[in-house]
């Protein structure tokens, strides 16, 4: 049977109020007698009550802010979707959720979102971060304050967030030249479409790519780097000017969203040999080119579970007390190609 705090208060011979006070951290309690009590609930393998205390929180919830990027990217309605089933299982625990989504991937944009954020009293925040020093100085100023930060997909640097959670970029940038490069002749010409280099997931990408060909001394060609922003119409216009001006293409890494536009141009096209493609995420317009053959492989990375872990990461931080398993949350990669969607 499940010990209470009356229980615990009884073995330690002292209030139900000091019990609360020493197991939700709050002050006024001796050391030697905070100690005790620890050492009781511990033995006891005491569990906190989330129902009533979920009674408690309804009337004034906990606040947390997750920051997605533009809404037109395919990828972030995954994320989104679970973000909400986040928040439907832990909102009877106190939680309320305030998702951002801003229409660039421009740093004073997302400063903007966090000082809101900030304006509304969250107590947490889950951001994809660009990698900018007035974000970075804005995330920690949030921290100094007492808000809790989790990062997640794109990792930057010099940051005191709690934790991160997301992929190995750079070896999923590895794995996609691996695959290209058993698509392509010997001297493949390549173009790459990158979404933008404010996100250190995708220069992550990028350098991975271009490492493995270099440690493989492939003579693969990459003959342009272009951003997109993640927007399909920028895909479709770089990747009409991509075959236009080197109609020997073989091949284009898409590292974003966006790829419908890829699947768009090279239609148009109606080339008379095949581009191989590689992108990552499996959103719809993806799984529509993998089973039409204009993408050969996606690499995967579970959006829907990315949302859900930001919330859940937070509710056990701000509610149970509780630190993430480790400072770093890893995502697989997994790997799809038209024969295992």
């Amino acid at each position: 049977m499940a010990v209470t705090i009356k229980q615990i208060a009884e073995l330690a011979n002292v209030s139900r109020g000091t019990v609360d006070k020493v197991l939700n951290e709050r002050p006024g309690v001796k050391d030697a007698t905070r100690q005790k009590v620890l050492k009781i609930a511990h033995e006891l393998n005491y569990q906190p009550n989330f129902l009533g205390k979920a009674l408690v929180q309804s009337k004034n919830p906990i606040k947390i802010g997750i920051i997605l990027t533009p809404e037109y990217n395919p990828f972030i309605q995954k994320m989104l979707v679970g973000v909400q089933n986040a928040q439907n299982e832990f909102s009877a625990f106190g939680i309320e959720t305030s998702v951002k989504m801003p229409i660039s991937l421009e740093p004073a944009e997302q400063i903007s979102i966090l000082n809101s954020l900030e304006s509304e009293g969250v107590e947490g925040i889950a951001v994809f971060p660009l990698d900018d020093d007035a974000v970075r100085n804005k995330i920690n100023q949030l921290i100094d304050k007492g808000i809790a930060v989790i990062t997640f997909n794109s990792k930057i640097e010099g940051t005191n967030d709690f934790c991160f959670v997301g992929q190995n970029h750079h070896k999923a940038g590895r794995i996609a030249a691996g695959l290209l490069m058993k698509l392509l002749p010997p001297e493949g010409d390549v173009g790459i479409i990158i979404s933008s280099h404010y996100l250190s997931c995708h220069r992550d990408r990028l350098q991975g790519f271009l490492e493995k060909l270099k440690d493989s001394s492939s003579s693969i060609n990459v003959f342009d780097v272009q951003e997109n922003q993640d927007r399909k119409d920028e895909a479709f216009k770089i990747t009409l000017e991509y075959c236009n001006q080197h109609p020997q293409l073989n091949g284009l890494y898409i590292t974003g969203g966006g790829v419908s536009g890829v699947g768009s141009a090279l239609s148009l096209l109606n080339l008379s040999h095949k581009v191989a493609v590689i992108c990552h995420d499996l959103v719809p317009d993806t799984l529509e080119l993998l089973q039409n053959g204009t993408v050969d492989f996606a690499l995967g990375q579970s959006p829907e579970y990315q949302g859900y872990l930001l919330v859940k990461i937070l509710f056990e931080y701000l509610v149970k007390k509780q630190e993430p398993t480790s400072r770093n949350i890893d995502v697989p990669i997994t790997i799809e190609t038209q024969d295992t969607i």
